[in-house]
């Protein structure tokens, strides 16, 4: 009985050693082992947002799709008020209205094709594939959304008759989306140039002074414009091109390595996230 005590004990103490033994072995990281990659989740929408789907397509100046081939199927009438679409046409800058189904003008300037034989001749005419993005805006928010590239010096005549050399000028639409009613929604946008050197400045705000890391920036607040939009229908945003030299041009014009170049702007109302009101049990 002794000896089998003795024997159980001395098998106890070597199986511990070997653990430790084992543990003490320096081992580096092989490719026989999986590493699990840590991924965030993602994040939820509010569900007070109104969720728009921006579309940005630069196409040549000289385009057809550009003019009254677009033009003379949109309606630059209904969606603005008089004052708005004077100021906007002396600015320079085109906006209309279309439904939930595009005009064929329209349909044709936002061709998303994947297929690797288009996207080559698309980027052998010097037409770079079209670009989208969705944006949720909780109330009381809003997003930068540019309309051109940077571009290193340009002389902007604006409405009132100030002219202006800029450099490094890049521009911008300030969006912020409002719900009015159910199925629909306002959005504000206010024209922005951003130009010169990138600096850390102080903006003004509902709550006070925040500070924001940005080049110099005029805001234009006489060609803000309003438009309120139904679940699915767009806004389409570009200049007139028959009209150097004005805000719209610098708004939406610059040069890349292909030539003279114009970006055409499609804000569509994709989504209106409801508010789930709370059940109140009845006795």
């Amino acid at each position: 009985m002794r000896f089998s005590s003795i024997i159980h004990l001395l098998a106890l103490v070597l199986l511990c050693c070997g653990v430790l033994a084992c543990e003490s072995i320096p081992f580096g990281r092989s490719s026989m082992q999986h590493a699990t990659a840590f991924k965030l989740p993602s994040l939820a929408v509010p569900r007070d947002s109104v969720e728009v789907d921006i579309v940005f397509v630069d196409r040549p100046v000289s385009d057809p799709l550009l003019g009254k081939m677009l033009w003379r199927e949109v309606d630059q009438v209904g969606t603005l008020s008089a004052e708005q679409r004077a100021a906007l046409r002396e600015a320079g800058i085109l906006v209309g209205h279309v439904g939930s189904s595009p005009p064929d003008a329209l349909q044709a300037l936002l061709n998303l094709t994947d297929e690797n034989r288009e996207r080559q001749r698309r980027e052998a005419n010097g037409i770079p594939t079209t670009a989208a993005r969705r944006v949720a805006l909780p109330a009381g928010s809003d997003t930068e959304v540019w309309s051109n590239e940077a571009v290193a010096q340009r002389i902007v005549t604006l409405p009132e008759g100030k002219t202006l050399d800029l450099a490094n000028l890049r521009g911008l639409l300030r969006l912020r989306a409002e719900r009015s009613q159910d199925g629909w929604a306002r959005l504000d946008f206010t024209p922005e140039l951003h130009h010169g050197q990138t600096g850390t400045r102080p903006f003004a705000t509902a709550t006070g002074w925040m500070y924001r890391t940005t080049q110099e920036v005029i805001p234009c607040f006489a060609q803000q414009f309003s438009a309120t939009l139904n679940v699915g229908e767009m806004l389409v945003l570009t200049c007139d091109r028959d009209r150097p030299g004005t805000l719209g041009q610098s708004l939406f014009q610059f040069e890349d390595s292909t030539g003279s170049k114009q970006r055409l702007v499609v804000v569509r109302l994709a989504e209106l996230r409801e508010i789930a009101p709370k059940r109140v049990r009845t006795e």
